[in-house]
């Protein structure tokens, strides 16, 4: 596969219409993880752990080129280099930022516990900073793909920029 290629692979999320106006339509998806999706099902450990966590509904706002209504199910999607960049900075930026903290006030010789707690410091700065690049970056790259008729049909196909909430 080429990187072309992959670039354009779209990642889908079937939601569902919550609010509509002139303008933009307002959908509901559902979190999901992996599990179920292996053949371990239920006797793997991670599908356990993640069986302890309510289900987390996410909001997004799309253009409604679609004519949409509240309660039409609709496919979304994103680029999976989006998904793959935000990955990248979700987990590599807080990172980043506590041994930046650790090292900088370990220079001023102060003791190993000052440089423990600025270390995590470093890291929630930097879980707060790679949240506000993920919202930025993953919110322009969503997109409104296509309604869901009542029988599980795709019945349209247009790209819509949009927004997270």
């Amino acid at each position: 596969m080429t990187m072309n290629e992959r670039s354009d692979t779209m990642l889908e999320q079937t939601g569902r219409v919550v609010e509509t106006d002139l303008e933009n339509v307002l959908i509901e998806t559902e979190r999901q993880s992996a599990c179920g999706q292996c053949s371990m099902g239920s006797s793997c450990g991670t599908s356990v752990i993640a069986g302890l966590f309510r289900k987390r509904k996410n909001l997004v706002s799309l253009e409604n080129h679609l004519s949409l209504q509240a309660g039409d199910q609709v496919v979304i999607g994103i680029p999976e280099s989006a998904l793959l960049h935000a990955a990248f900075f979700a987990y590599m930026v807080p990172l980043l930022f506590m041994i930046a903290f650790a090292m900088i006030v370990s220079a001023t010789g102060a003791s190993d516990g000052i440089v423990f707690l600025s270390s995590l410091l470093g890291l929630f700065n930097g879980l707060y900073f790679a949240s506000v690049i993920r919202v930025r970056t993953l919110t322009t790259e969503i997109v409104l793909l296509r309604k869901v008729s009542g029988q599980g049909v795709a019945v349209n196909f247009e790209h819509n920029r949009g927004k997270h909430i």
